[in-house]
């Protein structure tokens, strides 16, 4: 009869690092990884106090920039 190994722990981030290394998470499984690491909710933005004008000249610039990637710019 095979007995199954205990799973090792995935530990919280180091302080001062943003992410886990790869060969990490190919060890412990990406499935497991996602289901314990990843946020459950999406992520909500708070209000960074821009007006609607910025707002729109930032939503301009971003379509810029994303018609420029598409064209290989």
């Amino acid at each position: 009869m095979e007995t199954k190994k205990p799973l090792e722990p995935i530990p919280p981030m180091r302080r001062g690092s943003n992410s886990y290394k790869p060969e990490d998470i190919r060890r412990w499984g990406v499935e497991r990884f996602m289901n314990e690491i990843a946020p459950k909710e999406p992520l909500e933005i708070p209000d960074l106090g821009f007006s609607a004008e910025e707002n729109q000249r930032m939503d301009e610039l971003l379509k810029q920039e994303h018609e420029n990637s598409a064209n290989g710019l």
